[in-house]
């Protein structure tokens, strides 16, 4: 028996994912906006994914992390942070 999978574009994905990026602190969400608009479309699947598990993370654990006062206790999410950081360039990061 054949399961009914919705296939979404990818832009579309994208257009969802926009709402979700808008966050309570104004630093996190121009990370995550920027990764978003210029990063995600041509990302590994496998990175897509990670984005998605961080937008599911808190504000604050957020924050925390863009600052690097902290990195996530999951070790995947960690390498996928500082690997997201990396992606934004050299000004990728909230100043502490």
């Amino acid at each position: 028996m054949q399961q009914n999978v919705e296939v979404i574009p990818p832009e579309e994905h994208q257009r969802r994912l926009s709402w979700q990026c808008r966050r309570g602190l104004k630093e996190t969400d121009v990370l995550l906006n920027k990764y978003l608009n210029e990063v995600f479309l041509e990302d590994t699947p496998a990175h897509q994914k990670m984005f998605e598990r961080l937008l599911q993370c808190e504000d604050a654990d957020m924050f925390l992390w863009f600052t690097r006062r902290e990195e996530p206790e999951d070790p995947e999410l960690a390498v996928f942070v500082r690997y997201f950081l990396h992606r934004l360039g050299p000004e990728g990061g909230i100043e502490a």
